[in-house]
């Protein structure tokens, strides 16, 4: 694969996106635009990017952040478990690499939050060390130039396509990985491909055979679950009760009563009654449906008054829209009476 080297190289200097955290070559800027932007689209991070850059512009300012603060900046970008294993990782720098991203390969590995991909990533384009960074977009782009069959779905293949690369990488290491990464970003994508403006397509195997969309192979994926919840929103008609949810998906994050299975009005007074609020009055909501990766959620939501929100924590509306991180499939409801 020496041969796709140079080319690569040469098409990424001229037609590379103005991305803004290309402009930030430190170790910090590189780990925070990678964490973001897994399974997140280039669109999407941007103005998180930035406003988390401005809040947070160093590992330390990462590390000795409040959590409700992370939180809020974080709001929106989904599987929250990345931020939080961003300011774990941040605290361990601080802690035991004197604020500074190790350059020691072994040691990188190690953080929270950051494995094969993210290591790589950081290292070759914070420090030039030759180390590949395979991802979704590298492994289309060199199954399809090689007709490789092999499973993208296992780390053996990952890990086998880091080999490969790390034979050929240049001494300009962090833009060789780049250069694959915007490639299958922008020419060699999933449903479309640009073949004609790819500076390797006369030496790919499968633009040759005309099988590009025959590649990369990969397991199917498991069938989504389906769940189905009624949500209680519960106020005393200034503050609405919000509570870390236990467990599984969007565990610790702001949630209402949350009931797995669907329930009438009446079922849902009742339930109130038994967590001992006395009920004025309960309104039925738009029933909304949320996406997660692995869950499909429905959701019949209620609006219930009460004379007391008791001792649980509550939250004012303005409280609730700059304070708080709720999860997009909370707050699409609470859009509809807030």
């Amino acid at each position: 694969m020496k041969e796709i080297v140079f080319p690569l190289l040469e098409w990424f200097n001229q037609n590379k996106r103005d991305l803004e955290w290309r402009k930030n070559t430190s170790a910090y800027a590189i780990l925070v635009s990678e964490i973001m932007l897994q399974q997140t689209r280039v669109e999407a991070v941007k103005p998180y990017y930035q406003r988390f850059m401005q809040e947070l512009p160093d590992f330390k300012a990462l590390a000795n952040c409040s959590d409700t603060l992370l939180m809020k900046l974080w709001e929106g970008l989904g599987y929250y478990s990345r931020a939080r294993n961003l300011k774990k990782c941040a605290i361990e720098i601080v802690d035991k690499y004197n604020q500074t991203f190790p350059k020691n390969y072994s040691d990188a590995i190690k953080l929270p939050g950051v494995g094969s991909y993210t290591c790589g990533a950081v290292l070759s384009r914070a420090y030039n060390q030759k180390y590949a960074a395979v991802d979704g977009n590298v492994l289309r782009v060199l199954t399809r130039y090689l007709c490789c069959d092999k499973d993208i779905m296992k780390e053996s293949t990952k890990q086998y396509f880091k080999g490969e690369i790390e034979k050929i990488i240049p001494n300009q290491s962090g833009l060789f990985n780049e250069s694959l990464m915007e490639l299958g970003a922008t020419i060699c994508m999933p449903k479309i491909t640009k073949c004609n403006q790819c500076p390797i397509h006369k030496t790919c195997k499968a633009f040759q055979m005309g099988t590009q969309f025959s590649y990369p192979v990969k397991q199917k994926k498991k069938a989504q679950k389906i769940l189905e919840y009624t949500c209680l929103f519960i106020t005393d008609g200034k503050t609405y009760i919000l509570l870390p949810k236990k467990d599984n998906v969007l565990k610790d994050m702001p949630s209402p009563f949350l009931i797995d299975r669907f329930i009438t009005s009446n079922d849902a007074l009742d339930y109130i009654e038994e967590l001992g609020f006395s009920g004025k009055n309960i309104l039925s909501l738009k029933e909304h449906k949320h996406v997660f990766t692995h869950q499909i959620w429905y959701m019949k939501s209620y609006l219930v008054y009460v004379n007391s929100i008791n001792d649980f924590p509550s939250y004012s509306p303005k409280q609730i829209q700059m304070e708080l991180s709720v999860p997009t499939c909370f707050k699409k409801i609470m859009d509809d009476f807030l």
